[in-house]
């Protein structure tokens, strides 16, 4: 189980991808957006194997 900090960490960190890809799309960079959402889904994927 995390921790408060640990929780906290995380939700900053998945803030800053979303923050990033509202700043993709804004800009209409959809080329630069699928590669960082495929990074995403494969590094998930990645984890679910263990």
């Amino acid at each position: 189980m995390p921790t408060d900090i640990q929780y906290k960490d995380q939700l900053r960190k998945e803030l800053i991808i979303l923050e990033r890809w509202l700043e993709l799309l804004t800009k209409n960079d959809t080329d630069e957006l699928k590669k960082e959402l495929q990074a995403q889904i494969d590094r998930i994927e990645a984890s679910l194997q263990d």
